[in-house]
């Protein structure tokens, strides 16, 4: 071997992107905001939607290709690596995949490359009814998982079908979603840990000068309050009072339309007053409860003691 086959396979990367794609592509932005800069030179270019990576002897033009490399084996998974990265970009699958060392590894690598696909197809097409499709499909996909592949957080995978999914939807997204509970679940999920994300980044785009990373909004998260359990000797007046701040916590936080929130706030005391949220045979059977405990202490009370049955058999 001569010095001239001697090819350097450093952890080092120059990343050369216009800004116009930058400021186009939240996903490609974030995942270059978090590049570590002793490993990654980031190169702004002036060209329309010029992008390449250059890692060793390899140099990367695709975009997804570009995102997995910077998230895995391009930086010896700098960003799939608890300690290291704020949320694992490839659900730490990285470095397991490798030589079989891990074959859940290796098929989660590979469904992450496999869903960034139907998001590339997405985006292309911009057919709001194969988004509609998907969306019936996932919920079904996402009864039994709590995101695309296996990880304790979302993905690379997660947030591109995501940024996508509300980019091609629009405002039509809420009305798509409709009732589908896992769907508005993984939706509203992987919203907010982009908006964590990007609230995490603003300091590293201040000293590395790149375009601020904007992050498109979802759906709105739903109000849930917390569940509230009896023991079933309450008083009927601490039943109806938790109810009634259920519900007036919930239409409180709704925020759908302005006019009715201000209604709310004006009517909010009354409302919990006035007992709202039982049924007329949550009350009959709470009415039916005092009256069993009422029976039950009158027959203690009229039990004689002891020393009173002795004193009667004298």
């Amino acid at each position: 071997m001569t010095g001239a086959d001697v090819s350097s396979r450093s952890a080092l990367a120059t990343l050369t992107v216009s800004t116009a794609l930058l400021q186009k592509d939240p996903l490609l932005a974030l995942v270059t905001t978090y590049s570590p800069p002793f490993q990654t030179k980031v190169v702004l270019s002036k060209k329309k939607d010029e992008l390449s990576l250059v890692v060793g002897p390899d140099n990367l033009s695709h975009r997804n290709t570009i995102l997995r490399s910077l998230c895995g084996m391009g930086l010896h998974n700098a960003l799939d690596t608890v300690g290291s990265s704020p949320t694992l970009f490839l659900g730490g699958h990285s470095s397991s995949s490798y030589s079989g060392a891990s074959p859940v590894s290796a098929l989660a690598i590979a469904g992450i490359s496999s869903w960034m696909s139907v998001a590339d197809s997405l985006r292309s097409e911009k057919d709001i009814n194969k988004v509609s499709t998907l969306l019936d499909q996932l919920n079904g996909y996402l009864s039994i998982r709590s995101f695309l592949v296996p990880s304790a957080e979302p993905t690379l995978a997660d947030f591109d079908l995501y940024l996508t999914i509300v980019d091609v939807a629009g405002q039509d997204l809420e009305a798509i979603v409709g009732t589908s509970v896992n769907t508005r679940r993984w939706l509203e999920q992987c919203g907010a840990s982009l908006q964590s994300l990007a609230a995490a980044a603003a300091k590293n785009v201040e000293i590395s000068k790149l375009p601020k990373l904007r992050i498109p909004k979802g759906l709105i998260p739903k109000p849930r309050p917390l569940p509230v359990f009896f023991y079933g000797d309450e008083d009927a007046s601490v039943v109806q009072a938790a109810a009634a701040a259920i519900a007036s916590a919930t239409s409180a936080m709704s925020g759908e339309k302005k006019d009715n929130k201000a209604a709310l706030q004006k009517e909010g005391v009354a409302d919990s007053s006035a007992g709202v949220g039982l049924t007329e045979e949550q009350k009959k059977a709470a009415a039916d409860k005092r009256a069993k405990k009422g029976s039950r202490e009158s027959r203690q009370e009229k039990r004689p003691t002891k020393a009173e049955g002795r004193e009667r058999r004298r």
